[in-house]
């Protein structure tokens, strides 16, 4: 069985998602960054959802998120 590795996020990302400059640490990791869904995949077995990637924020900011991901059509959890 072949393994795939990924190479780290360039300074300044974040190393959960890649997002450049780093998102601060208090807002959801970037679902739509090809290096966390990968990651992520790799981790679980199964592709991110937003609220995998806001999982580790505040209730506040999950339903704040999760309003404006729906009013946009973007909601797939």
């Amino acid at each position: 069985m072949k393994r795939m590795q990924l190479l780290p996020p360039r300074p300044g990302a974040c190393p959960e998602c890649a997002r450049y400059p780093a998102h601060k640490p208090h807002e959801p990791h970037d679902r739509n960054s090809l290096y966390y869904q990968t990651k992520f995949n790799m981790e679980h077995g199964f592709a991110p959802t937003w609220q995998d990637a806001m999982a580790h924020c505040t209730l506040e900011v999950q339903v704040k998120w999760e309003r404006e991901l729906r009013a946009r059509g973007a909601w797939d959890a």
